[in-house]
C-alpha cells in the first residue's frame, strides 16, 4: 500500500501545468504471432490499437491497466525505442515519427525513460558515475568537468552521496539503484519522462520515498510524466489524469479525482475494486470478474 503522507502531500500541491509536452495520435503496433514454414508471418497480434493521448508540462498522466494491456509498449513507442506501425508522436512540438537517428538522439536528451527494474537497466560492469553520465556522452557537447559536476549534483539530489560514485550496481540496494536510474534519466535536463512501473521492483517500505522524490523533482523542473502502472492505489497518489488501457486500446481517460469517484466504465471499476481497503474492517468480499482481463 502507498504511504498516506504522500497522498496528503499530493493533494496540497498546486501543479503548474502548461503546454503539451508529449502528444501521440493514432498509434498502432502489432507483432508476429505465427509464421509458416518459409518464415513468413501468417498471423499478428495487435499490442496497441489507435492510442491517442497528451501530457502537459508539469502534469502526471497515469497509463493503467493489467499486464498485457499494452502500457509499456505505448511508453516505448512514445520515445521511439520501438517503431510504430502507424500514428504520430510529438515531443515538445517536434514530430519525431519519421526523424533520422541524429535528430532523434537530440530529442532523447529532452525526453527520457525510467525503467521498471534498475538491475536490468543499468550496466552491471560500469561504476555508478559512468552509468549516470552515459546519456551525456551519447548526446555530446558536455565537457568532462561539466559531466562530473552534473553527476555529483544529481546524485546528491536523489539522496545518495559521493562515495556511491565508485560503486557497482551489485554493491547497492534496489532502492538506491532506482535513485541512480532517476538521476541518469534527469542528467540531460529532460522535460518529458516516461516512468515505466518505476517502483514495481522495490520493497513496499521504500516505494513511497521514491514516489515522493519523483514528485519533488517534477515540481522543481516542471516535468511531464507519463506514468505507467498497474497499481491503482499508487496511481491515486501521483496522477493528475488517468488513461485506462484494455487490450491495446484506451477505454477511458479522465481527471484522477473524477475517475476514482464516478467511473462509468466497467473495466475501470474492476481495476478500482482491486484496491485494498486501508483498514481490515473496511474490506469486503469481491467476486472475481467473469471474463479474464488480458494478462
Amino acid at each position: 500500500m502507498t504511504d498516506t503522507t504522500a497522498a496528503g502531500a499530493h493533494a496540497g500541491i498546486r501543479k503548474n501545468t502548461g503546454d503539451v509536452a508529449l502528444a501521440i495520435e493514432g498509434l498502432t503496433k502489432s507483432y508476429p504471432a505465427k509464421r509458416n514454414l518459409l518464415g513468413r508471418v501468417t498471423e499478428t497480434v495487435d499490442a496497441v490499437r489507435g492510442v491517442s493521448l497528451e501530457v502537459r508540462s508539469g502534469e502526471t498522466l497515469a497509463l493503467v491497466g493489467e499486464s498485457g494491456a499494452g502500457k509499456s509498449t505505448v511508453g516505448r513507442l512514445a520515445l521511439r525505442l520501438i517503431e510504430p506501425d502507424t500514428g504520430s508522436i510529438k515531443v515538445l512540438g517536434d514530430d519525431i515519427t519519421a526523424m533520422g537517428r541524429s535528430d532523434l538522439r537530440k530529442v532523447r536528451g529532452r525526453a527520457t525513460m525510467i525503467f521498471q527494474d534498475p538491475f536490468k537497466s543499468l550496466n552491471p560492469r560500469a561504476q555508478i558515475k559512468y552509468s549516470i553520465a552515459e546519456p551525456m556522452l551519447s548526446q555530446g557537447g558536455y565537457s568532462s568537468s561539466d559531466r562530473d559536476k552534473r553527476v555529483a549534483a544529481l546524485l546528491d539530489r536523489v539522496g545518495l552521496t559521493a562515495h556511491h560514485l565508485e560503486r557497482f550496481p551489485y554493491e547497492m540496494s534496489g532502492g538506491q539503484l532506482q535513485r541512480v536510474a532517476i538521476a541518469r534519466a534527469l542528467v540531460t535536463d529532460p522535460e518529458v519522462v516516461v516512468c515505466d512501473e518505476p517502483v514495481a521492483a522495490l520493497d513496499m517500505s521504500i516505494r513511497s520515498h521514491v514516489i515522493n522524490l519523483l514528485r519533488e523533482l517534477q515540481a522543481e523542473r516542471n516535468l511531464a510524466y507519463l506514468f505507467i502502472s498497474h497499481d491503482m492505489s499508487l496511481v491515486r497518489v501521483i496522477a493528475d489524469r488517468i488513461a485506462v488501457m484494455k487490450r491495446g486500446e484506451i477505454v477511458e481517460c479522465d481527471e484522477a479525482a473524477a475517475l476514482f469517484s464516478d467511473s462509468a466504465n466497467e473495466y475501470t471499476r474492476t481495476l478500482l475494486s482491486a484496491i485494498p481497503a486501508a483498514h481490515p474492517s473496511q474490506r469486503t468480499f469481491r467476486p472475481a470478474p467473469t471474463s479474464r482481463i488480458a494478462g
